[in-house]
């Protein structure tokens, strides 16, 4: 059931839509779509619908693109957008950020400053103006036990703070905690929680799904090894004044090359990782060589003490960890699912990791659930489910 809310946060009642789809993701922003007659959006446009809720789900959609048909059978409109989660987006740093901490309240507290930068009023002419009214972090949130990430100016806050919580096993999820007045005043204000998707491979609680268990109806895997790279070289250019001063114990690479008539100094460092080299080549390691820009707010490059050189090779591998999520090997698992011994939102919902059992392969992975697509028609659900990055598990007869 659809139900609709106003740009101040009243409650509209039910959509009488026609069809519908509600795509929840774990990584980032998920999306809707409802498929109305014209005479029911002519309804909720006057009453000022805004945002999109579906009874059961923690998401709210807010309606972002409109679109008006006329067909053969009348005249529909359709009205899609992502979850609010996406209004973090609306948030920036005009600062290298670097994330790193060791214990979830610190990695909670380094989140949290961030985010202040992001959303801080920018004085124009005068005036104040603040990309979101508020942004606050659920008591009840979860957050992961480390953090290394360092955040470009160039990155929207939402998908800076997506890119610190990917590969941690969290996700979060957003509700408006304020709206606009009626007369425009105030602004949106969110409330996040940050929590960590559950295991569900073992025991009583696992959840299960393959033809053994009559809970799939269809269902496809993809193994994409095409732009895999796990070995790297990390340049960075130094000052002529201060490249002798780097050592080779933390950077092994060093040299000098003539650009345009001017010497350049370089120290790189290594960075490898096993897990994304294409299977059954053997001895052979896709290589990528990769130049990083370091800022001054992120290190200081004319400081050679031990502590600090650590610190630049930190920051050098940790570009060549985000440029390899451009290089990696693409793994999912689809399936259309049957609520048949395991129900959706009961026994498993987004961000859980669960076993999946591929018969005619004669493989079991464990693997979590990265989106869950929805389609609600004729008073029915069908749901899809996303495995992302499977760990192959050893086969059950």
């Amino acid at each position: 059931m659809l139900m609709a809310i106003s740009y101040t946060g009243e409650l509209l009642g039910n959509i009488d839509f026609i069809e519908a789809s509600w795509d929840r993701k774990w990584g980032g922003p998920g999306e809707f779509m409802a498929w109305l007659p014209l005479a029911e959006y002519m309804r909720l446009d006057a009453l000022g619908m805004k945002y999109v809720e579906n009874i059961g789900r923690p998401e709210t959609g807010v309606i972002q693109k409109t679109e008006y048909s006329r067909e053969t059978d009348g005249a529909f409109v359709t009205v899609s957008g992502h979850f609010v989660e996406a209004f973090l987006n609306f948030g920036a740093y005009r600062k290298t950020q670097v994330i790193s901490a060791a214990a979830p309240a610190a990695v909670k507290n380094a989140v949290m400053s961030y985010m202040d930068n992001c959303v801080a009023a920018v004085p124009v002419d005068g005036t104040a103006y603040k990309p979101l009214k508020s942004v606050a972090v659920d008591p009840a949130s979860v957050f992961p036990t480390a953090a290394d990430s360092s955040i470009d100016p160039d990155m929207q806050m939402g998908e800076a703070i997506y890119s610190v919580l990917s590969g941690s096993g969290h996700g979060l999820a957003a509700s408006i905690s304020e709206y606009p007045a009626l007369d425009g005043t105030g602004g949106v204000g969110l409330n996040l929680v940050f929590r960590k998707g559950e295991q569900k491979t073992e025991g009583d609680s696992g959840v299960f799904f393959g033809k053994a268990y009559n809970n799939v109806d269809d269902m496809k895997y993809t193994l994409d090894e095409s732009a895999e790279c796990c070995l790297y070289e990390v340049l960075q250019e130094v000052g002529a004044e201060y490249y002798n001063s780097f050592s080779a114990a933390y950077f092994p690479i060093k040299f000098m090359e003539t650009q345009d008539g001017e010497t350049k100094h370089y120290i790189g460092c290594t960075y490898f990782y096993k897990g994304n080299q294409p299977s059954k080549i053997g001895e052979c390691y896709p290589k990528r060589v990769l130049k990083t820009s370091l800022s001054s707010d992120e290190c200081d490059l004319k400081v050679a003490t031990a502590a600090n050189q650590q610190k630049i090779r930190n920051l050098m591998q940790k570009k060549a960890q985000l440029d390899m999520l451009d290089h990696y090997k693409v793994e999912a698992i689809s399936a259309n699912v049957i609520q048949e011994r395991f129900f959706y939102m009961q026994d498993y919902d987004l961000g859980d990791v669960c076993a999946v059992l591929i018969d005619d392969l004669e493989q079991l992975y464990h693997a979590r659930i990265e989106e869950v697509n929805e389609t609600h028609k004729d008073n029915r659900i069908d749901v899809e489910l996303v495995l992302g990055t499977p760990s192959r598990q050893k086969w059950r007869k």
